[in-house]
């Protein structure tokens, strides 16, 4: 296991053909919910996929892409807070390269223009970039954020809106499962966490 951090603020990524586009206007086949017991069910084109986390507790849900695992790949998704109590305590991202919901990285933003990334292993997270604000990050409820995770080898890189955030590299996890994750609420708070994600997007290198 290595890891290394290389900042950068360009778009340098490669342009890999399109294997998977979702549009969460339905409910789509080979994915799975898994979430805390009080969290509602998923809502689709509303728009998009709408995942919402009751208050008066932390509540977590993850929406796995079952069908298919990936090595080298790209993956982008518009990730938008619609309703939050506390922006910093509720975020959302991709999970990816993920044997199971305890061993993966995950990438998350959260409401007020930070991004995290993580790697989990055997349900231990160690942060491989703590809570970073970037000015590509638009804060806010309501406000709409395009994640993308390039993956090749061991080099991850993280972009926002088109912008680079940063290249890290990591060799724990060659390939796995990608899934949609958000976590928000709290005990001191009634109010619902909202999350929705739109225009899903997979691409791998040709044959």
């Amino acid at each position: 296991m290595s890891d290394s951090v290389e900042n950068g603020a360009t778009n340098d990524a490669v342009a890999w053909p399109t294997v998977l586009e979702e549009a969460f206007k339905a409910e789509p086949a080979g994915w799975s919910f898994a979430a805390t017991s009080r969290t509602p069910p998923l809502r689709f084109d509303a728009p998009g996929l709408v995942v919402t986390l009751p208050g008066g507790e932390t509540s977590v849900a993850a929406y796995w892409y079952e069908k298919q695992q990936f090595a080298d790949f790209s993956v982008s998704v518009t990730v938008a807070l619609l309703s939050a109590q506390e922006p910093t305590q509720s975020y959302a991202g991709i999970s990816f390269r993920a044997k199971s919901d305890k061993d993966n990285y995950r990438v998350f933003i959260d409401g007020e223009g930070y991004y995290r990334l993580t790697r989990r292993v055997a349900n231990t997270s160690t942060a491989l970039i703590d809570w970073t604000r970037h000015e590509a990050l638009k804060a806010g409820v309501g406000e709409e954020n395009r994640l993308r995770v390039v993956a090749t080898g061991s080099e991850i890189i993280l972009y926002a809106n088109d912008v680079r955030l940063i290249t890290v590299k990591d060799d724990t996890f060659g390939a796995g499962h990608i899934a949609l994750q958000a976590q928000g609420g709290s005990a001191e708070s009634e109010s619902a966490t909202v999350f929705a994600f739109r225009n899903l997007e997979i691409a791998t290198p040709s044959p």
